[in-house]
């Protein structure tokens, strides 16, 4: 006896199809999964991905009305909808991939590339949160680090390290 499909048990599955592909035009999945991709983070994508694997692998009965209705898409049997969601799972490794292959651009509030290492200044005054001072606006951080977010840095600032938004910095 197989089991129905319950998305609830599929939380970044559900939301997906809800929320990224519900809205979009059937023909263009490719652009939206391209644009999900860009835009959500490194654990949302590889928690999608792996939910997606998980279902197609588990061989459950699938509920091409609830599908349907998640996802905004329609379906005459279950055999259509399966290749539909082998063919996202597809789209979004492949982007994910070529995303993730690529090097890491980290860019100012002009849109000037980061290096590791730069000098950068403060372009507005900051709250520093669990801290006694604030970052004033024209204050200068040097020898910035890198982090695994293309609208963040790391820096250490008086001993301390803080990690700041791109936006509020510009190359210096």
């Amino acid at each position: 006896m197989t089991q129905s499909m319950d998305f609830n048990r599929l939380p970044a599955l559900k939301s997906f199809l809800s929320n990224a592909i519900a809205d979009a035009d059937p023909d263009a999945d490719q652009q939206t999964v391209t644009h999900y991709v860009t835009a959500a983070t490194g654990d949302a994508k590889d928690s999608l991905i792996a939910q997606l694997k998980t279902f197609l692998d588990a061989g459950l009965d699938l509920s091409i009305e609830d599908l349907g209705t998640i996802s905004n898409r329609w379906f005459s049997e279950p055999s259509e909808a399966h290749a539909w969601l082998t063919q996202v799972l597809s789209l979004l490794e492949s982007s994910h991939s070529s995303a993730t292959g690529g090097a890491l651009t980290v860019k100012d509030s002009n849109g000037t590339p980061l290096l590791e290492g730069d000098t950068v200044m403060v372009i507005k005054d900051l709250k520093v949160k669990g801290g006694s001072s604030d970052l004033k606006r024209g204050a200068i951080v040097k020898k910035i680090h890198l982090i695994d977010d293309a609208e963040a840095i790391e820096c250490r600032v008086n001993g301390s390290t803080l990690v700041l938004k791109t936006c509020f910095l510009k190359k210096a």
